[in-house]
């Protein structure tokens, strides 16, 4: 009867962390549909830009390409959020970038991050309303020098 007790417990268990693998993987399932293909080429083009200047090898790149990639999605659904005004939205934005940045941290070295805060204002500038009583124009940061 101990034994059975025991091995009950036991398949409880296996069962248990089987339920909570198969919830993680699904999740992780639906996260990589949302990265659909337009947002891809978009942190594949990004990454370009970055490459002449911050020169990663193919590791580096795709995981840098990959951060972007997660990056691009959620500040789509920033932008394509119509309950938010365009000052809120900025700020999101801003801490969405900032975050990404602050992500960079383990994907470069520390002398190819420094580059990387250096140039991304200009390869990810955010769009900045001038008005914000109005909100209808916004001003784009110049090209890279």
């Amino acid at each position: 009867m101990l034994k059975t007790d025991s091995i009950s417990k036991l398949r409880y268990l296996m069962f248990a962390l089987l339920v909570c693998a198969v919830a993680s993987l699904r999740g992780q399932t639906l996260y990589a549909l949302k990265i659909d293909r337009n947002i891809r080429l978009e942190a594949k083009e990004i990454t370009a830009q970055y490459q002449p200047r911050l020169v990663m090898g193919t590791a580096q790149t795709l995981e840098f390409q990959s951060t972007v990639a997660r990056y691009l999605v959620k500040k789509r659904a920033v932008e394509q959020d119509r309950n938010l005004s365009p000052k809120a939205k900025y700020d999101i934005l801003k801490r969405l970038s900032s975050r990404e940045t602050s992500e960079m941290v383990d994907v470069l070295e520390s002398y190819r991050w420094q580059e990387y805060m250096r140039i991304k204002t200009y390869i990810q500038p955010i769009a900045k309303p001038l008005d914000l009583t109005e909100n209808l124009v916004v001003q784009e940061q110049g090209p890279i020098e």
